[in-house]
């Protein structure tokens, strides 16, 4: 359900060839270490503006500005329906105007605690969920947040958010499993055993509770003020901040919800600004004068100076973002031999020690090692020229093969790991070209109704599930249907019918015991016989911020967000 961030909020470029002329790994890993690699997000950069020193901006601080929390992003929100969100952008500020019943604990990935459910317990079987509600929480307009109202929310996440894709319908197919027997309390009987389904309700995308009265007051067409939400949040949300002001691409206020149920203490700020600064050098220039407080997507360079200011914290973590070249089932590299010989030629070592220097690892497959449902036994390949030259000539790929593809503007270390890609695959007498398309059109083309002949060979993207759950992952990436599917990243029109089978049972099944076995299973043919992409990356989630910002949590799920209102300035 989710896109790679180094893909959101970028700026509109024309298309654009990238030198095809392989270049040697010399100049390739040179060119590596001047861009500084682009450990995690790091979109092109241009010269800053000058900024006030840090002196000069600690010594103007009134209280209102310690109270007040200013983080520079390098793109900008584009959708605030937190029932529809889809970009991590997006829902960084969600999660501080909604909230969900659950939410993962802190950096656990298998540990919960409640939002607006007070406490939650599951009958023997794990098919009946009961959550009982906190008193007395209210919209942001007065209203109370009881259990019809989540009852309500949820019945308008089927028929207007990704409540209608796999990932929900998996647990709920039918809304009116869904009641409220009483104020306080909100059950859902999912009908067969669902061990899962803890996991799911604290997810950070989708499953939000809105107030639908004020949505339907904004409704357009039966949209469901799906229109209306996506640049307004007025009366919706439970959260502990409120949208103040929003211009997107440019700026966005969060004011503190006196109301809120989290007590006096929480959250600490009166007032977060998120400004868009799209240049890498103006934002690390911002943080270290302390005109802002909080930063991601640098370069590795930027990343490793920062480390030696005293002044700035740089706060990494693992994430199960997964990074990979989608293979276009199609053309040239149709059959399975063709794309074991892609996936055997990629230069993995070269990448992660020269490219992204540190700030990822290799992956195995497209499953995080993190995630539920992993299998520590898939394979994970390294790289084999004269492996891959057999199995291209057992293809019928021949010298003199060209191969196309395609990425867009601003994902350095995506360019430079196609270089070197390049380079190989010029050894075995393929031509490899590497072409840049502007964001919207190249969005477009992964998502949109373009045939699976007419793609690029190669696209480059990024995944990471919605919930802890290997199943989400995988069969958003390589289910038969998910092809321009709710919730679905299938680029290259991939179909294993071993894979589909192995998926439905881990899909279908009531015990851990199944669950592991045949999502395990899925993962390995994915990985090692029958590969839809070359996996890379999976980059770490970075943060850098002035040394007394404290309470920043990042969260191996929830990559490139966090909750604001564990968020404090000492």
């Amino acid at each position: 359900m989710v896109q790679d961030p180094d893909q959101m909020g970028q700026d509109a470029t024309e298309a654009s060839e990238v030198p095809n002329a392989p270049l040697t790994r010399r100049q390739l890993v040179g060119a590596a270490a001047a861009l500084g690699a682009a450990g995690l997000l790091a979109p092109h950069q241009v010269a800053a503006e000058p900024v006030p020193t840090a002196g000069t901006f600690q010594a103007n601080r009134n209280q209102d500005e310690l109270t007040t929390l200013t983080i520079a992003f390098y793109g900008s929100p584009s959708d605030l329906d937190p029932q529809l969100a889809n970009d991590y952008r997006s829902v960084f500020p969600v999660m501080a105007i909604y909230e969900g019943l659950l939410a993962l604990k802190g950096e656990k990935t298998d540990e919960y605690e409640g939002r607006l459910a007070e406490s939650w317990e599951a009958n023997a079987d794990q098919s009946v969920w009961t959550f009982k509600l906190r008193d007395g929480v209210t919209f942001h307009d007065g209203s109370p947040c009881d259990a019809e109202a989540v009852r309500r929310s949820f019945e308008r996440y089927v028929k207007v958010g990704y409540g209608s894709g796999l990932d929900w319908t998996r647990f709920v197919p039918d809304p009116s499993a869904i009641t409220a027997p009483d104020p306080k309390t909100v059950v859902f009987d999912l009908g067969r055993p669902q061990p899962l389904f803890e996991a799911a309700i604290a997810a950070s995308y989708g499953v939000y509770v809105v107030n639908v009265p004020v949505m339907e007051e904004h409704a357009v067409d039966d949209d469901g003020g799906r229109a209306w939400a996506q640049s307004n949040a007025e009366g919706t949300g439970t959260g502990p901040y409120k949208l103040a002001q929003f211009e997107p691409g440019d700026l966005m206020i969060l004011e503190k919800n006196e109301a809120w149920w989290g007590g006096p203490d929480e959250p600490f700020f009166d007032r977060v600004i998120i400004r868009v600064v799209p240049e890498n050098s103006t934002r690390r220039q911002l943080l270290e004068a302390g005109e802002v407080d909080i930063i991601d997507a640098l370069t590795a360079d930027d990343w490793d100076a920062l480390k030696e200011n005293p002044a700035i914290t740089v706060q990494s973590s693992p994430s199960t973002n997964v990074q990979y070249f989608y293979l276009t089932v199609a053309g040239p590299l149709a059959s399975a031999e063709a794309r074991q010989a892609m996936v055997l030629a990629f230069p993995y070592q070269e990448v992660i020690d020269g490219v992204l220097r540190g700030y990822a690892t290799q992956p195995a497959g497209f499953v995080a090692e993190s995630l539920n449902g992993f299998n520590p036994e898939t394979f994970k390949p390294v790289t084999d020229l004269d492996q891959a030259r057999e199995l291209f000539a057992a293809a019928g790929i021949g010298e003199g093969t060209t191969l196309e593809l395609a990425l867009e503007p601003g994902t350095e270390h995506a360019i430079l790991a196609a270089q070197l890609f390049q380079a190989n695959l010029a050894e075995l007498g393929i031509t490899l070209n590497i072409t840049e398309i502007e964001t919207s059109s190249y969005i477009g083309l992964l998502y949109g109704e373009t045939p699976v002949e007419e793609r690029p060979n190669l696209m480059y993207w990024g995944w990471w599930p919605s919930y802890n759950d290997a199943w989400s992952q995988l069969n958003a990436l390589a289910g038969c249907e998910m092809t321009g599917a709710v919730g679905g990243a299938n680029l290259g029109g991939y179909c294993n019918e071993q894979v589909q089978e192995l998926l439905d049972a881990a899909f279908a099944a009531t015990d851990e015991a199944t669950y592991m076995e045949t999502i395990g299973d899925a993962q390995q043919i994915v990985a090692r016989d029958d590969p839809p992409a070359i996996f890379f990356s999976q980059p770490d989630t970075t943060v850098g911020h002035r040394a007394e910002i404290t309470g920043i949590v990042l969260n191996p799920i929830n990559v490139g967000t966090y909750y604001l209102h564990t968020v404090r300035r000492e």
